[in-house]
């Protein structure tokens, strides 16, 4: 990510209702796993620590990113666990993880074997993996050159990866339901028109009442998704373990 965009994330982090969530996604698909007294956890690619911050003071979190000042914004929250890495190169020895989190990283490697075999390596037998990455080819845009993603998915992509680098499926949904319809529209529909189409990501800040109204929308999300998978959104997530491992 470029150095702006990890100002702005952790400028937005704590309230916006974009990473809030995210938060609320982890403890939909995650939440028992997590509350575990001493569960060990990952969180690969962890920005500036606002997933890492939101987990139960039981567990035993740590996290590595490969950016210096992402991770500066971390021990500036007071979380020490962490440490520069790249994912495909985790540097912890076989089986040191119960969970495992992947948000919003996979679509930043061009092989993603590499990476999910890095993970495989260090997860726990019956741990689990989750991975959430941005959704429909179709919908790229500015924000992802500016995040320098490699791809966007659909929920059959993200499932062929995972089992090409030795994982089974437990869960699959797309998650990020209501921004769907506007991205489909300024993602989609005004380039198209030739309308907007400018630089920098999406992250933006809105109306409290706005962002009140979202996250609003999110929790909604996140209680349907502990019930059910849903069928579109604007990110596909998946729970996964090693498979034969259990």
């Amino acid at each position: 990510m470029d150095a702006a965009a990890i100002e702005e994330m952790s400028a937005l982090e704590d309230h916006h209702w974009w990473f809030v969530g995210k938060r609320l996604l982890v403890a939909a698909l995650l939440g028992e796993r997590l509350a575990r007294p001493g569960v060990r956890v990952l969180d690969v690619g962890c920005g500036t620590g606002g997933v890492l911050a939101s987990l139960p003071g039981r567990a035993r979190a740590a996290g590595v990113d490969r950016s210096l000042p992402a991770l500066a914004h971390c021990r500036r929250r007071g979380l020490g666990a962490v440490a520069v890495a790249e994912g495909d190169r985790l540097p912890f020895a076989a089986a040191s993880f119960d969970v495992v989190l992947m948000l919003d990283v996979l679509e930043h490697f061009r092989d993603e074997g590499a990476l999910l075999a890095g993970v495989a390596r260090v997860l726990a037998p019956g741990g689990a993996l989750l991975v959430s990455v941005p959704a429909y080819q179709a919908l790229w845009s500015a924000h992802d050159e500016v995040m320098h993603h490699v791809r966007r998915y659909t929920s059959g992509r993200l499932r062929a990866a995972l089992t090409a680098g030795g994982f089974a499926i437990d869960r699959l949904t797309y998650t990020n339901l209501a921004p769907l319809a506007p991205a489909l529209v300024v993602r989609g529909l005004l380039p198209r028109l030739g309308i907007g189409g400018g630089g920098g990501s999406d992250f933006r800040t809105h109306a409290e009442w706005v962002n009140r109204a979202l996250v609003a929308t999110y929790r909604a999300e996140a209680w349907a998704v502990r019930r059910l998978s849903l069928p579109c959104g604007l990110s596909v997530a998946a729970v996964a373990h090693v498979a034969g491992a259990r």
